[in-house]
């Protein structure tokens, strides 16, 4: 039997009794006494009803709570679970960002440098250009200057064929006259004709002396127009222009295109050579054979003076009449193609 039915059979019980005393009794104490006994009775049952009631209201307010506990706990783990991806979500994309971020003042900071070098380079490659925009305009003063002074020497009859170019510089030019008129060479050998073959012979003829210029050329129109040059300046009796055609000839184990001297009557001894041919395009090292064929008949003392001494091919012939000649004495000048000055010594 639960409390209720407890509680109201002691209710039952008491009011019983107390109605009992005061239908019964003619006492007004009693009277009294069983309607303090019915009124306790019914205080008594209220007060269990009420509590009663309280009691299951906080039974069904457990009962609810224990069911949304049940409900909410697996949204609540749920929804922490996806809190805690979201967070490691949000910390990856952080580390993106600031690599990104890094990756971003890295690559500006790459842009600056590269700026900086560019403008470096800039500044070198406007200064090279000044410097190369100065040395062409001093070599086409020194140019000017040098023909100047040749038509100041020479007063020609006629006028010169263009400086440089297949021709002679006007620098190199300059030099040949000069080491003609020092060397006063009673007999010079040209490889290839043209203008220098006749500041040659100028030269010679200003001297006074016997001089004279054997001049090779394997182009039978340039020796054609060589030998109209001589002429229009008077000075034919002091060269000759020789037609030699570039064969095949073997120097040590090696096979050049050089000038056909099988024709050729030259002298026991030279004192000048002035090599100008054969052009670069006939071969590798087309002016190599000039020395080694032609060395016994340089005299000592002699000078060979070789155009285009700046190009490669002129420089590895160079190295290797070093290496093959002890007693040979190189000068090198910076004229607009180079040349070189060899000099015998006994």
């Amino acid at each position: 039997m639960n409390s209720t039915r407890l509680a109201s059979l002691a209710v039952f019980i008491s009011t019983t009794v107390g109605l009992t005393l005061v239908a019964a009794s003619g006492s007004t104490l009693l009277v009294v006494a069983g309607a303090a006994l019915v009124a306790a009775a019914a205080l008594a049952l209220a007060r269990h009803l009420w509590r009663e009631s309280d009691r299951k209201r906080k039974q069904e307010f457990a009962k609810y709570e224990a069911m949304l506990a049940a409900l909410v706990g697996p949204l609540d783990a749920q929804v922490r679970s996806q809190m805690g991806g979201l967070q490691a979500d949000l910390e990856a994309v952080s580390r993106r960002v600031d690599i990104f971020a890094q990756g971003v003042l890295e690559y500006v900071a790459q842009l600056e440098l590269d700026v900086k070098k560019l403008g470096q380079r800039q500044d070198k490659v406007f200064t090279s250009a000044d410097r190369l925009a100065n040395k062409r305009r001093d070599s086409v003063v020194s140019q000017l200057s040098a023909v100047l002074g040749l038509y100041h020497l020479f007063k020609p009859l006629a006028p010169y064929p263009p400086f440089g170019g297949w021709a002679i510089g006007g620098e190199c030019a300059q030099l040949l006259v000069d080491l003609v008129l020092e060397k006063r060479p009673r007999w010079v050998l040209e490889a290839g004709s043209g203008l220098s073959t006749v500041l040659t012979a100028q030269a010679l003829e200003m001297l006074g002396s016997p001089g004279h210029i054997i001049s090779l050329e394997h182009d039978e129109t340039w020796l054609d127009r060589s030998r109209a040059m001589l002429s229009d300046h008077g000075i034919g009796h002091r060269a000759e222009i020789i037609h030699a055609p570039l064969v095949p000839t073997k120097v040590g184990e090696e096979v050049f295109q050089w000038y056909d001297l099988s024709a050729v009557d030259l002298p026991d001894e030279i004192q000048f050579i002035f090599v100008d041919g054969p052009p670069q395009a006939t071969g590798l090292l087309a002016r190599y054979p000039v020395l080694p064929l032609l060395y016994s008949r340089l005299s000592e003392g002699g000078v060979l003076l070789m155009d285009d001494a700046a190009r490669s091919d002129e420089r590895q012939i160079v190295e290797r009449w070093k290496q093959e000649f002890s007693n040979l004495e190189f000068r090198f000048h910076s004229d607009s193609k180079g040349s070189v000055e060899v000099i015998k010594r006994g």
